[in-house]
């Protein structure tokens, strides 16, 4: 079952993953809104069709609020909210890690999501007598059952936190006709891996993408669940 045909907010939508998602649901036929912390440099989704681009920086509470305003402007309703802004920080141990270092992974990975749906909560774009998929791209070493490697403490520490954000989003939203679900990448080629990974983000995106349209045509549980770009359940 195709996404076609909808409404779609990509946060963090402006390069690597995000601008996949953006361009793969706007060649599905959709209506897509990309979050941008700054559209002017969002060279990778600039001129697509269908694609309008907004101004939101995550780890700014102010900057959110006045986002949803400004996408409640533009549609009446979103069917899928894709949370991928995120950044890894820096890669230090637990020698050098600082609370500066978890504070600000923290702010953007996991504070600035449920903002996000709760903004858009406000703003009554969600839910209703139309679903809404609120789907949180997180990280697999935010699992605590699939940690074997210890470090990446605040990368590890925030993705863990919107891991537990989203199941409860899961919970509270249920009767507003809110599915909130969580989304592996897997490990990606970008400019947040350094040019590493073992798959490149289309094939990564579209297996995302494929799991929603598994879960809209019935086939995967999405509520309060955790899949990979395969399809595959990822343990908590």
């Amino acid at each position: 079952m195709s996404i076609t045909g909808k409404t779609v907010v990509v946060v963090g939508g402006s390069r690597g993953i995000g601008a996949e998602f953006v361009r793969q649901f706007a060649a599905k036929g959709n209506a897509v809104i990309a979050a941008c912390r700054q559209p002017s440099q969002a060279k990778e989704v600039q001129g697509i069709d269908g694609v309008k681009l907004t101004t939101c920086d995550i780890s700014s509470p102010q900057s959110v609020e006045r986002w949803a305003a400004e996408v409640k402007e533009a549609t009446s309703h979103v069917d899928y909210v894709i949370n991928n802004a995120g950044i890894y920080g820096r890669r230090v141990g637990l020698t050098d890690v600082t609370a500066e270092d978890m504070l600000a992974t923290f702010t953007t990975n996991c504070i600035g999501p449920l903002l996000v749906v709760q903004q858009l909560h406000k703003q009554g774009l969600l839910g209703g007598k139309q679903q809404t998929v609120v789907a949180s791209v997180t990280s697999k070493v935010g699992s605590v059952a699939d940690n074997q490697s210890g470090g990446g403490y605040a990368y590890r520490a925030s993705k863990s936190a919107l891991n537990i954000v989203n199941k409860s989003l899961s919970i509270d939203l249920a009767d507003r006709n809110v599915v909130c679900t969580l989304l592996h990448p897997g490990y990606v080629v970008t400019d947040m891996t350094g040019g590493k990974g073992l798959i490149d983000k289309q094939t990564s995106v579209s297996g995302m993408i494929g799991v929603l349209e598994d879960g809209a045509a019935g086939k995967l549980p999405l509520q309060g669940t955790w899949h990979d770009y395969k399809k595959e359940t990822v343990p908590w």
